[in-house]
């Protein structure tokens, strides 16, 4: 049964990458950033991690050399439930219904919508050789947006002192453990709609502000953007972590290039993968304090393709073999619903595997819907996944390249970033998978009925501010 897993679970991996490349196409939209990243991180890399007993390094140990190995929780967890391999069979079965789930989700939304999705098709191919537009007019709305988003930030940082946070965090020499345990206590706003509005809303504000007021000439609205960039960048920094400031910069990075192109060329691929490493790079050599023998490469490479994997094993460890399924105790508003407590599992796992309830590992959002509902909540997560992606490219698509399309793509990126590594629920509102586009929507809709009748495009409007 366990070889059967692997060769199930390899299947709906190529049948997935098939899916990309031929249905899909190489394009950059939500929905090939979905199945792309899931075949990135929980594709060939989650079978060879487990494969190897949860070797770190495993697959470049040879390019590399002597190098030091991460401890892995692979022995814990063996000494705790005595054979893994039920686990690593339910891991692979859940991967292949996944990706399964994922594909289902999108062309379910493609054939509700036919007409939709055709002119999103053909609007995407022929993205590259057409100009930004700027199809919104009234950008009043916008700019008091902006502004209003920039003031409430920059209130939140100067009262919580988020420069003095970051000066203390980097006065800490040679001492990664001191650095970890400032962060525990320190970093991060306690305030949710702080941290929503920074994760979620702010990146996708910056990036429209900046090209509708660059394309429209209108500078208060590009100060606007550039004022709340510089606070939103000064609130991923206080996080005191590498990835917040990194995936920041990455999806401004993101956002210039579909100013040009969609199309995911070798030389888009190359570029990128050298502006991602690049920042990856800068951001590690200022937040992490790196162990002695320990190298850039391995770190990165067992951070963004082992470990996520390894607590995704984690969490298929203890449902059910130590703990039984939760039917819903782990989502607030069904145990609120059912009368019953509400439990987080993260705090469970975490407890099992590391005796505190304070360590939350990121992993996979199946693992999630695996420790509410087995088998069919892995499914019916998966076909809400990929329905959402592609209802939000049928969304804002389907008339080419806008300054809002960009915006909302960026905006995403971030989104399925979080998918990756935390619950669905979570990655839709905090991460903004789905808050963003759905506050763009609102905006474009108060702006469409505050601006009077629209202008032709090319055809001077009457002055938004």
């Amino acid at each position: 049964m366990l070889f059967t897993s692997y060769v199930i679970a390899a299947a709906a991996m190529i049948a997935a990458a098939l899916y990309l490349i031929l249905r899909l196409r190489l394009f950059v939209t939500t929905t090939t950033m979905l199945v792309g990243s899931l075949l990135l991180i929980y594709g060939p890399a989650a079978l060879s991690f487990t494969l190897s007993s949860g070797q770190f390094g495993f697959l470049i140990r040879p390019l590399l050399g002597n190098i030091r190995v991460f401890s892995s929780m692979f022995p814990l967890i063996k000494e705790k439930i005595g054979d893994i391999d039920p686990v690593i069979i339910s891991l692979n079965f859940s991967l292949a219904l996944m990706y399964v789930g994922v594909i289902v989700g999108i062309e379910l939304v493609g054939r509700l919508f036919s007409a939709r999705a055709t002119l999103t098709d053909a609007a995407v191919a022929k993205w590259s050789g057409e100009p930004v537009r700027d199809e919104q007019h009234g950008h009043l709305i916008l700019l008091i947006t902006i502004s209003v988003l920039f003031l409430f930030m920059l209130f939140v940082s100067v009262r919580e002192n988020h420069l003095g946070t970051i000066q203390h965090f980097y006065s800490i020499k040679g001492d990664n453990d001191a650095r970890d345990a400032y962060r525990a206590h320190f970093a991060d706003s306690p305030s949710y709609v702080y941290r929503v509005l920074l994760s979620a809303v702010a990146p996708m504000l910056v990036i429209w502000g900046f090209l509708a007021g660059t394309l429209r000439r209108r500078w208060p609205l590009v100060l606007a953007a550039v004022l709340l960039f510089l606070v939103a960048i000064i609130g991923k920094i206080e996080l005191l972590s590498k990835a917040p400031p990194a995936f920041f910069l990455i999806q401004i990075a993101l956002a210039g290039m579909l100013t040009f192109t969609n199309r995911i060329s070798w030389r888009a691929t190359v570029a990128g993968a050298f502006v991602v490493l690049l920042l990856i790079y800068t951001a590690t050599r200022l937040i992490v304090i790196l162990p002695e023998g320990a190298s850039f490469i391995e770190t990165v490479y067992s951070r963004v393709f082992e470990m996520e994997n390894e607590t995704l094993v984690e969490n298929f460890a203890v449902f059910p073999a130590l703990h039984p399924f939760m039917w819903g105790a782990n989502i607030r508003p069904i145990a609120i619903l059912t009368g019953v407590p509400y439990v987080p599992s993260y705090g469970l796992v975490s407890y099992i595997w590391h005796n505190t309830h304070d360590i939350t590992s990121p992993t996979l959002s199946i693992a999630d819907a695996w420790t509410d509902f087995s088998y069919v909540g892995v499914f019916v997560y998966s076909i809400i996944a990929g329905a959402i992606c592609r209802g939000i490219d049928l969304t804002f698509l389907a008339r080419g390249k806008s300054v809002v399309a960009i915006a909302v793509l960026s905006a995403t990126f971030l989104g399925l970033f979080t998918l990756l590594t935390t619950a669905l629920n979570t990655a839709l509102f905090s991460g903004g998978l789905l808050l963003a586009p759905i506050l763009a929507v609102i905006l474009m809709t108060t702006m469409r009925m505050l601006s009077g009748p629209r202008v032709p495009l090319g055809k001077p409007g009457p002055p938004p501010f």
